[in-house]
């Protein structure tokens, strides 16, 4: 004989499988952690009480904390979710166009500039339209250039349709701009191949 109260008589059979998965795992927690160490007397043998309305409220005590067990676990899933958000997203402090150059004229993107962190890294969120897919082990590459020809690095991404948004970060100073550099440029990289052509410009 166990004094271990029964899941099914706590929570019944209503609610979806995730749910009851969900309350099942904090109810095997509270079972397996047990009782306090140490009760008094009073608490350790209470004397017998016959009232009804007593014993149903002693029975629904471990449904009320798997209910706050699971608001718990909602309220934290939010507030990480918040944090995550607040980490990735940034105030945009000047954008800048592009476009596409011969074949791919048509091709457009937009870069947002943010603020730089205390490390020094401008992030970046650039969405292009009209670059193709590339073949398999192909992909694109943002660099800061000098009267059109490419110089430094901003990191490379792939397209997967015809709208794509990448996040990049630039460990660059940008407050050098125009002296270092004087625009930004998109090249192409294809499997086996040397040359990486420009593909669009500022």
């Amino acid at each position: 004989m166990t004094n271990e109260p029964d899941f099914r008589d706590l929570v019944g059979d209503e609610g979806g499988s995730e749910e009851l998965d969900r309350l099942r795992r904090v109810h095997d927690l509270l079972v397996a952690a047990g009782p306090p160490p140490e009760l008094s007397p009073a608490v350790a043998n209470p004397p017998e009480v016959q009232d009804s309305k007593v014993r149903a409220f002693r029975a629904r005590r471990p449904v009320t904390v798997l209910a706050l067990a699971a608001a718990a676990a909602v309220a934290a899933f939010m507030i990480g979710y918040a944090v995550a958000d607040k980490r990735t997203s940034f105030e945009t402090a000047r954008h800048l166009s592009m476009h596409g150059v011969g074949q791919l004229a048509d091709a457009r993107a937009q870069i947002n500039i943010g603020t730089h962190d205390i490390g020094g890294n401008y992030p970046l969120s650039m969405t292009v339209r009209g670059l193709p897919r590339l073949p398999r082990g192909g992909w694109y590459e943002l660099l800061l250039s000098k009267h059109g020809r490419p110089t430094l690095s901003c990191g490379s991404f792939a397209v997967d349709s015809r709208s794509e948004t990448v996040r990049l970060s630039v460990p660059y100073d940008l407050g050098d701009f125009p002296k270092l550099f004087d625009g930004w440029v998109v090249t192409r990289h294809l499997p086996n191949q040397t040359a990486a052509p420009v593909v669009m410009t500022t």
